[in-house]
């Protein structure tokens, strides 16, 4: 099961295939991004969308300079990627806190003016739940990309860890194009639309952990990676909607 791989042939279409987030990801944000450029929006959102534009360009990079043998240009941009992927981190904290401000002063508003029924501990609890989905890929995003940055000296547990980090990418395309786009918030069984991304996930990764084991090769990436998916992939769906988290919630990003 530890049998030595050639780093060369190491998923080498991988940067073809991530390619495909790029119209992904315009037709994703279009509504809430790229329609209202002409408008005055945060600055925060121009830095977390650059940061997040050069993570997603370094993912579809770096495959391609090692199936082009450019060894010495991966590890140059890996380097800078411990500069980069930090910086998309705290973007995307700040990103958070500027959505859950927004969301809590209408709260406010709403309660001081009576549109709304809702009790000030309810309304923090419907907006964690809201954002929660948020917190979850920012923690997977940290996660792998710490066990691919661990791992580097490993070529095949590094290249798979990354594969896991990039499929961070897919929520947040995939739940935005079905909501805006579509009008689809949930799907069967009253499930939040971000399920939909969730099990594209889970069975890509557990396709990918069968053929490894079919090809003797470790199960421990994929395995490692799908066990940690599905663990906040639960507690998303089934631990966030209550007065604790919310109250969590509003420490942390208020």
């Amino acid at each position: 099961m530890n049998q030595k791989e050639n780093v060369f042939k190491l998923f080498p279409n991988m940067g073809f295939w991530l390619m495909l987030f790029i119209p992904l990801i315009f037709a994703g944000f279009y509504v809430t991004y790229f329609s209202r450029l002409s408008l005055e929006l945060p600055s925060i959102m121009h830095i977390h969308f650059g940061l997040m534009s050069c993570w997603v360009v370094m993912l579809i990079i770096q495959p391609l300079l090692i199936r082009y043998r450019k060894l010495a240009l991966h590890q140059s941009i890996g380097k800078a990627s411990y500069i980069v992927v930090p910086l998309v981190i705290i973007s995307s904290w700040l990103m958070m806190r500027h959505s859950y401000g927004v969301q809590f002063t209408a709260l406010i508003g709403d309660i001081e003016a009576g549109l709304t029924e809702l009790t000030l501990d309810q309304g923090k609890s419907q907006i964690a739940a809201f954002i929660s989905i948020a917190f979850v890929y920012l923690i997977w995003l940290a996660c792998f990309y710490s066990l691919a940055v661990g791992y580097r000296k490993n070529k095949s547990f590094h290249a798979r860890f990354m594969i896991a980090a990039s499929l961070t990418l897919i929520g947040p395309t995939v739940d935005r194009i079905l909501f805006f786009l579509f009008g689809i918030s949930t799907i069967v069984a009253d499930l939040p639309v971000e399920v939909v991304g969730f099990l594209f996930i889970d069975l890509l990764l557990l396709i990918l952990m069968i053929k490894d084991i079919k090809n003797n090769k470790s199960a421990i990436p994929f395995g490692v990676s799908l066990a940690i998916y599905l663990f906040l992939q639960v507690f998303h769906l089934y631990f966030t909607k209550n007065e604790a988290w919310g109250n969590f919630v509003y420490l942390l990003l208020n």
